[in-house]
């Protein structure tokens, strides 16, 4: 099924509002099999919109647009829609009567430029909006490859996200129907580089039906075996000839955060962060472990031989930055395990990162019985420290 989004709206194409509708969109899409083929965005212009609506339905079974549909002069999707379509505005008494309800139940009177909000391409279908007064609806358009299905949706995020999960969703499986048979399996790595996975991973072609997907998501990559319609042996074979190439450096899989993964593995076990040259990403990563206890210092020592062990029996520290690099250090079970690293990233925050998520692998790798300290392609470690 080939799926294409469109955002409207001025104030996205001109970057005052960040379009994270569309990435939670397409993320949700992936989750279950579908890969999004185009993204678009386009302002308040109904030459513009009428071009861009007519472009994606020619090309997809599905568009899914966003944003548009208040009540004020700017919010011409509804319009672009119906001219571009030749489906007329057509007033919907059933929504102008629930919009009414709504406005009284609150002791309010709506205000008449709500009612534009009535006004739909004649022949949709009105999809519902429990929480706002923009409606969404579903226009049905013959094109080249087919039925083309296009999805309107409001663009306030708390709204759009109900919609799409209670009215868009359920539709969208219903056309996919029982044959259509996708599968998505997601892999985690840290400490390889995204050239490097290609070079393991790209020479030999996947077997027919099945792709691999990369995404890089600072400080880990994420592969994604997507099959159409392949066989459960197949993606079996796909998985294990990925897993042995990434083993060394895969941290987790599935649909949850690796960091989540590894916390998970504590249980109830009590955490104890100290950090330095991370300034707090660390933290961030373990915020919501209910056993978690947190510290920040200017002062930690940079020398992984000077890092104390703290009282507590479980613990992770990241030292200050010098000329060797950025000390770890892992108090769990009486022993401690250590290792310097240089990170070398043009971004701090990401630097940051990637020596808070090192430092969450060596104790995902304790859990799980490994040897503590991984060897990495893209970090050099200077200093090791076990006892």
């Amino acid at each position: 099924m080939r799926i294409e989004i469109i955002s409207t709206g001025d104030e996205i194409v001109t970057g005052l509002v960040v379009d994270t509708n569309a990435a939670w969109l397409s993320a949700l899409l992936l989750e279950q099999g579908w890969q999004v083929r185009r993204r678009a965005t386009v302002g308040d212009n109904l030459a513009d919109l009428k071009a861009v609506l007519r472009e994606s339905s020619e090309r997809a079974e599905v568009v899914l647009v966003c944003g548009g549909l208040g009540p004020t002069a700017d919010d011409l999707t509804a319009q672009a829609a119906a001219e571009a379509f030749d489906q007329p505005l057509t007033l919907f008494p059933d929504w102008l009567a629930t919009m009414a309800e709504r406005y009284a139940s609150r002791g309010r009177t709506m205000a008449a430029s709500n009612a534009k909000q009535a006004w739909l391409p004649q022949g949709c279908e009105i999809l519902d909006n429990p929480v706002g007064t923009a409606c969404g609806f579903v226009v049905s358009h013959p094109a080249s490859q087919g039925q083309s299905r296009l999805f309107f949706t409001p663009g306030v995020p708390f709204e759009f996200k109900q919609m799409v999960r209670e009215q868009v969703m359920p539709r969208l499986k219903a056309l996919a129907g029982e044959a259509t048979d996708t599968e998505l399996r997601r892999f985690y790595t840290f400490g390889i580089s995204e050239s490097a996975l290609s070079d393991r991973l790209d020479a030999a072609p996947w077997p027919s039906g099945i792709e691999l997907g990369y995404r890089s998501s600072m400080p880990l990559i994420e592969l994604k075996l997507i099959g159409h319609g392949a066989s459960a042996a197949d993606m079996d074979a796909a998985e294990a000839r990925l897993l042995g190439e990434i083993a060394p450096w895969l941290v987790g899989r599935g649909n949850e955060e690796p960091a989540s993964q590894i916390l998970a593995l504590l249980g109830a076990r009590p955490l104890h962060l100290r950090e330095g040259e991370s300034r707090g990403a660390l933290l961030a990563m373990c915020h919501f472990h209910p056993g978690l206890e947190a510290h920040f210092s200017h002062s930690l020592p940079a020398d992984l031989m000077q890092l104390a062990v703290p009282a507590a029996p479980l613990s992770l520290t990241i030292g200050r930055a010098g000329p060797d690099g950025v000390p770890l250090l892992l108090c769990a079970d009486g022993r401690q395990f250590g290792q310097t690293l240089k990170v070398s990233h043009p971004d701090p925050e990401s630097g940051r990162r990637i020596l808070a998520f090192a430092a969450l692998d060596m104790l995902r790798r304790h859990l799980q019985g490994l040897p503590v300290l991984a060897d990495y392609l893209t970090l050099t470690r200077t200093v090791r420290r076990q006892g």
